[in-house]
């Protein structure tokens, strides 16, 4: 029986894992600048974290979490998205600070039972953001300039920022209210899902993708926002007009997630299809206090790295390149098991000036370990030859200018420089 990867996991292989290597570093040393520090959280928790703060009637609770029961009883889930897990951890481990935020960032796969499509699979990593013990709309436009530096800093230009506002809560109950009342006078055209969502939650049948239901949705009326929640949008577009962030208003955007309240932003962009959003987030003031923590505000958002490196090819941005030019190829044409101990030092050399090797001690020519130095997009080559290997040396060669010179394992951080 030959296996394969379980339907919509997939196997990140050596070719591939380069530019998620780099993605990942660069995401880290963008964040840690801003402030921001690392989270890492279990991937099962309890089902009810999920349930209470995602909400019943949305898509991901109601048809697409990975729940199942353990041997002591007790339903638990992986993890479909992280904020939830975030805010659990920050009160468990009594993270927050009473009188200044909390700025958390966090690089992990998620898992959705949904139909696997270009740029989500069933498991899918995300890189998010969370800001806790904030209030502000200034938080809201920050957040927002942060995501334009961060996608211009991979030089992805072309996106879409999508921007609305639920409210307060007291607006968001009035909206669903008036919108209960206008989507029960359509019902019977509304499919069964949305049927369901209007008797759970009535902002969910935004989410509908069914065309038959799209007609009734656009004709949806809008929320209208109270003074204070009114100001706060005001202030944030004010903000990244003069920041010069571009932004579509989009008032049927509510997210999929129930727990957001305040502003809310989609971003999209090109080369990823019809399923087109790359990143998503906004503001969810309550969600702290329902899980047990103080009333306190909160904000962040999250990107699918999939997607993103989907964009990024997509543009012609290739973030392999970077790693690949500090990989060095060993082309080993001396193979006694005398010389291991050699290569054990070339090695050890490599890793004290933060190169990559690629070891090859396949018996064939040069030329052909050359041909495969250039295949692999490697920067350089180390040459281990009979007379190198005699001289404790190697011939170290520059790929692109074909620039080389002998030097030993000891003399490489000089070497490398002087290229």
């Amino acid at each position: 029986m030959k296996y394969q990867a379980v339907k919509g996991m997939k196997d990140i292989v050596p070719g591939e894992i380069e530019a998620w290597q780099v993605l990942e570093e660069r995401t880290r040393r963008f964040l840690e600048a801003y402030g921001f520090r690392e989270i890492r959280t279990p991937i099962l928790e309890t089902t009810d974290l999920f349930s209470r703060s995602i909400g019943e009637a949305s898509d991901i609770v109601h048809k697409e979490m990975y729940t199942f029961e353990d041997r002591g009883g007790r339903s638990l889930t992986m993890r479909p998205e992280m904020t939830a897990s975030v805010v659990r951890a920050c009160l468990e481990h009594n993270l927050i600070p009473t009188h200044s935020p909390l700025y958390i960032y966090y690089i992990a796969p998620m898992y959705r039972a949904e139909r696997p499509q270009a740029g989500r699979k069933r498991e899918f990593y995300q890189i998010g953001v969370e800001t806790l013990n904030t209030h502000s709309a200034v938080n809201d436009a920050e957040l927002l300039i942060m995501i334009k530096s961060y996608l211009e800093s991979l030089g992805l230009s072309k996106f879409t920022i999508r921007l609305n506002n639920l409210g307060t809560s007291e607006d968001r109950l009035n909206y669903a209210k008036q919108l209960t009342t206008f989507f029960k006078s359509h019902e019977h055209k509304l499919c069964a899902d949305c049927n369901y969502r209007l008797s759970k939650n009535v902002l969910r049948v935004f989410d509908c993708k069914v065309s038959e239901c799209q007609p009734i949705i656009q004709k949806a009326p809008t929320i209208v926002l109270s003074k204070d929640a009114g100001e706060k949008f005001e202030k944030v577009k004010t903000l990244l007009k003069e920041a010069q962030v571009p932004f579509h208003l989009e008032p049927k955007l509510v997210r999929g997630l129930d727990y957001y309240t305040g502003c809310v932003y989609e971003v999209t962009t090109e080369g990823l299809g019809a399923q087109d959003a790359l990143l998503a987030g906004g503001r969810y003031d309550g969600l702290i206090e329902s899980l047990g923590g103080p009333r306190i505000g909160a904000s962040g958002f999250a990107l699918g790295v999939e997607r993103l490196l989907m964009a990024l090819q997509a543009n012609q941005i290739s973030l392999a390149d970077e790693i690949l030019r500090n990989t060095v190829y060993v082309a080993g044409l001396v193979t006694s098991e005398t010389s291991c101990s050699f290569y054990r030092d070339i090695a050890k050399a490599l890793f004290l000036i933060g190169k990559r090797g690629i070891f090859s001690v396949e018996e064939k020519s040069l030329s052909n370990h050359l041909k495969q130095a250039n295949k692999l997009k490697a920067g350089y080559a180390v040459i281990v030859g009979d007379d190198e290997y005699r001289a404790g040396e190697v011939t170290l060669k520059e790929m692109t200018s074909g620039t080389q010179k002998r030097v030993k394992p000891s003399e490489f951080l000089k070497a490398f420089n002087s290229f």
